[in-house]
């Protein structure tokens, strides 16, 4: 049986490090659910016309910017609602749903 050399146990550990940061970003749905109400039925309607992801997340700024209903301190910056966020009692839909690519 051959020696595990430093070398071995440094790529290793670099890849459990590569695995770590990739399993940091994946999964969908890790914030709240957007609630089913009056002031969010306008983001609901435009996922049920078909609008793409990104054009149904420009609702979402109109009301959550700085100025009217800002986002908590410790939210990311990004304006890529639906990913973190899902539809409230809503599937999860297919990667081919019409309008939900990225």
């Amino acid at each position: 049986m051959k020696k595990i050399s430093g070398r071995d146990y440094l790529l290793l550990a670099a890849v459990a490090v590569l695995i770590g940061v990739l399993s940091l970003g994946s999964g969908r749905g890790k914030g709240k659910n957007i609630p089913l109400d009056d002031r969010h039925r306008t983001v609901y309607d435009a996922i049920k016309e078909g609008r793409s992801r990104a054009e149904s997340e420009l609702i979402c700024a109109t009301c959550h910017s700085k100025s009217s209903i800002p986002l908590p301190k410790e939210h990311p910056p990004k304006e890529e609602c639906l990913i973190c966020h899902l539809l409230a009692n809503a599937p999860s839909p297919s990667p081919s749903h019409k309008g939900r690519g990225a």
